[in-house]
């Protein structure tokens, strides 16, 4: 169970009204740290990100989404979920309490897209811990990426991903993670199947699993890439 929401903006069909950060303050959520952060009480966390190609600013250092007629505090830049803007499907999201009624329909990113926004954040944290800041590497975002590759047929993962590289923002961002998969995922003693294996409390057959299975898609894809 988790108590936190990430939502990727497609600013492509968004209004203006409701304005975000509005609608957010009056369901009880207050602006955290960081841009896009947005806090309620009993821990609740709602991350809003919005992809650097519909960020409206091309600065390197912007953190904040510039979405017109939209606080600048809404939304935080982040790389990674462009395949999930292309790779999706509604879903009916009824509240945990039976008692509570509420239902919304809402796109929700399909496997694929899960597994390559996973794959760029560890990429990413990688780098950091190879820099002196191993606090960001999270297992848990390893053992993720290894109940994906589990629960998901290759074929079906190998849909999704044909559907990121017809598109041109998608494409290269799911070649990086594809990239990622195999440089750190494909050998048991490789980044992720260990990691996995230390968020699954040293489960052995964790590692292997995890580098069979990333194996298999790498293969299924027909990648030849060079290192």
């Amino acid at each position: 169970m988790t108590t936190d929401a990430d939502l990727a903006l497609d600013t492509s069909g968004l209004a203006d009204s409701p304005e975000i950060s509005a609608t957010m303050r009056a369901a009880g959520f207050k602006a955290g740290r960081n841009p896009g952060s947005w806090l309620a009480d009993g821990d609740i966390a709602v991350d809003i990100m919005v992809v650097p190609h519909q960020a409206g600013t091309t600065s390197k250092t912007a953190r904040a989404g510039r979405i017109p007629n939209h606080d600048r505090e809404t939304s935080r830049i982040t790389s990674g979920l462009e395949p999930a803007l292309v790779d999706k499907s509604w879903h009916m999201i009824g509240a945990m309490d039976e008692k509570d009624s509420r239902k919304i329909s809402v796109q929700v990113a399909g496997p694929a897209a899960l597994l390559i926004a996973k794959a760029i954040k560890i990429e990413e944290r990688l780098a950091d811990a190879a820099n002196g800041r191993e606090a960001r590497l999270k297992e848990k975002d390893a053992l993720d990426m290894f109940r994906l590759l589990q629960a998901v047929e290759t074929e079906d993962l190998v849909d999704g991903i044909h559907r990121h590289v017809a598109d041109d923002h998608a494409r290269p961002v799911t070649e990086r993670g594809l990239r990622v998969i195999r440089d750190h995922g494909t050998d048991p003693r490789f980044d992720l199947p260990k990691l996995a294996s230390l968020a699954a409390a040293g489960d052995a057959t964790v590692a292997p699993s995890f580098a069979a299975l990333a194996s298999d898609l790498i293969r299924t894809l027909g990648l030849n890439w060079h290192h």
